[in-house]
């Protein structure tokens, strides 16, 4: 994972990738999800993935630039059949990139339409660079063979009804973030969303309180270290060398926490997306991509993280409610 997340930030940089943070984030991303190698089939849906979501979340941002209420239905409905899909067995990671393409490039638009064009395309080569040092990831280090915890409950027991209401919760809970960043127009709010939909799936799939809460330290860590990775590179005069050999001892710290499965893998796994994201932000050369504002960036994560941990809270009690008053009838 550390080589996959090193060497995928390595392409982007010396592309220089706009978006930079995409091809080590989904690397991250699709290795904790496929603990083996990707079929050739898997690695070719992921990039068709994106450029189908991304072609049809541009077409739909251009078609209601004007009309941001019927955008937001559109985008809100999106949203729901991802988090819907998710619960009933499909591919996390395919509805992860269908929710980024579907959350972001609506914001983007309202900047500048160009520039969500220049996000869509970094998506899809980001995917692509994932892609590759992910297989060259497995080719130099074959995964070792492990006994898998207990099995996850399958789709088909998960009631429709359940999965809907859930699904719908998620949505709630995003949309009044997806509102306020569609009508602020601020190009840093596309890490927000990402991190909040990262945490909606993580506490969704942990469904522990004490992981809710850690995963708010998560944050502040990945972000904190972020912050003084780029502080690092900007003292060494952003040296390529220097700036992935911050990164490689970055990423094994965060892998090697994460690759022992214990009850707070979560937590570093929130915790290096977030650090990839606020550095791959700091070395972008897109506006507002400096160091100055890595201060109101961390205030803003905390506060989603927050506020988006606090309303899966009161679902989550209303729920247990629900299901006491069940019991007693």
């Amino acid at each position: 994972m550390a080589f996959a997340a090193t060497a995928a930030f390595a392409i982007a940089e010396l592309s220089k990738w706009e978006f930079s943070f995409f091809a080590p984030m989904l690397a991250v991303q699709i290795l904790a999800a496929m603990p083996a190698a990707p079929t050739i089939r898997q690695g070719v849906a992921i990039p068709l993935t994106i450029f189908i979501t991304t072609t049809l979340a541009l077409a739909v941002s251009a078609m209601f630039a004007g009309k941001p209420g019927v955008l937001l239905i559109v985008v809100g409905l999106v949203i729901f059949w991802t988090f819907y899909g998710r619960r009933m067995g499909a591919p996390g990671v395919v509805m992860l990139l269908a929710q980024i393409a579907f959350c972001c490039v609506p914001v983007i638009s309202t900047i500048s339409f160009g520039l969500a064009h220049t996000f869509a395309n970094a998506l899809l080569w980001g995917s692509i660079a994932a892609m590759v040092t992910v297989w060259i990831a497995h080719l130099l280090f074959p995964a070792p063979a492990f006994s898998p915890a207990a099995p996850p409950v399958k789709p088909s027991e998960l009631p429709q009804a359940g999965a809907g209401r859930g699904a719908l919760f998620d949505m709630l809970i995003l949309m009044p973030i997806l509102i306020a960043f569609i009508l602020g127009g601020d190009i840093n709010n596309i890490v927000i969303l990402i991190i909040v939909l990262n945490l909606l799936r993580e506490v969704e799939r942990s469904r522990r309180s004490q992981v809710a809460l850690a995963l708010l330290i998560g944050n502040l860590l990945g972000g904190a270290l972020g912050v003084i990775a780029y502080q690092f590179v900007i003292l060494a005069n952003k040296s390529f060398v220097f700036f992935t050999l911050i990164v490689l001892l970055a990423s094994l710290w965060f892998s090697g926490r994460f690759a022992r499965r214990e009850a707070n893998a979560p937590v570093y796994a929130i915790a290096f997306a977030t650090f990839i994201l606020i550095l791959g932000l700091g070395v972008s050369p897109l506006p507002m991509g400096s160091e100055e504002t890595f201060a109101p960036r961390i205030i803003k994560i905390l506060l989603a993280t927050a506020y988006t941990i606090g309303a899966l809270s009161l679902f989550a009690v209303r729920r247990e409610r629900k299901a006491a008053q069940r019991a007693i009838e």
